[in-house]
């Protein structure tokens, strides 16, 4: 029998969808099997079970509001990384600007240190892959404003030993973070 996995995710705006893919083929072409494994998302918490609509909507909100304050409602791309997840596979990608959101919501198993939008899962005895990959060129654009947050569930396909990369998966509906708004600034007229 296999394990589902669940997880909440948060998945960049569709502009986005062209220049990860470009990532996950370069990967792919250089080695990686598990480019093509896992949607162009960064896993936020590995969960027992998938959050309800108002803890989604909740975390989109958390999500605004940390982009708002640090970067202008940017979500910046930095360098890629690998962060590992117990009990299933690391993530690789770029990393994202935002600090880890607050998941104070029942079943959260385990709320990543780091968000990487994943273009590639590396089993653990696959992570050496990764050091003979040449430069991984950058994604361009390196941010996105809109963005949104759901809940997924992966199913392998085929049972142990974890070390597969064949997995089905199911995300479920969406909820978009609120829209960006310029902070407003004060007339100094009165």
């Amino acid at each position: 029998m296999n394990k589902d996995f669940h997880f909440v995710l948060l998945i960049p705006h569709r502009d986005m969808a062209g220049p990860l893919r470009t990532l996950s083929r370069f990967l792919f072409a250089s080695g990686l099997p598990g480019a093509w494994s896992f949607p162009q998302a960064a896993p936020l918490a590995l969960v027992k079970r998938p959050l309800s609509p108002a803890a989604l909507q909740s975390l989109a909100s958390n999500l605004r509001s940390a982009a708002q304050d640090s970067a202008g409602g940017k979500i910046n791309l930095g360098p890629p990384e690998l962060v590992p997840c117990p009990l299933f596979h690391g993530f690789f990608g770029p990393t994202l600007d935002l600090s880890p959101p607050p998941l104070p919501y029942p079943g959260v198993l385990y709320p990543f240190p780091r968000i990487v939008l994943c273009t590639g899962v590396v089993a653990r005895g696959d992570a050496v892959l990764l050091t003979d990959i040449p430069d991984i060129p950058p994604v361009s654009p390196a941010f996105f404003r809109a963005a949104m947050v759901a809940n997924m569930t992966i199913r392998p396909l085929i049972p142990e030993p974890p070390e597969n990369y064949s997995f089905t998966w199911r995300i479920g509906k969406p909820r978009w973070l609120p829209s960006y708004r310029k902070p407003r600034v004060a007339d100094p007229k009165g």
